[in-house]
C-alpha cells in the first residue's frame, strides 16, 4: 500500500482537526461555570486547632465549631 505526499500530510491534518473538534465540544459541553471557580481560603482556628476553608475574600473568618475569629493561613 503506498500513500502519496497529501496523504501523509492531509490524513494526520485531518485527525487533528477532528481532535480539536471534538475538545471543543467538550468543552462547551461542560460549561463555563468552572472558569471562574471561587478560590478557597484556609483558615486555622488558634484555640481548637481546627482548619477551615472559606471562599469569600475576608481577613477575618469564624471558626465552624468553637466561634473564634482567625486569621487566612499566608501559602
Amino acid at each position: 500500500m503506498t500513500y502519496s505526499i497529501e496523504d501523509v500530510f492531509l490524513i494526520p491534518l485531518f485527525l487533528q482537526f477532528l481532535a480539536l473538534m471534538f475538545l471543543g465540544w467538550r468543552y462547551r459541553r461542560r460549561g463555563y461555570h468552572d472558569l471562574r471557580a471561587p478560590k478557597a481560603h484556609i483558615f486555622r482556628c488558634s484555640q481548637c486547632r481546627h482548619i477551615y476553608i472559606d471562599n469569600r475574600r475576608v481577613p477575618l473568618s469564624k471558626c465552624t465549631k468553637c466561634n473564634t475569629l482567625n486569621e487566612m493561613i499566608r501559602r
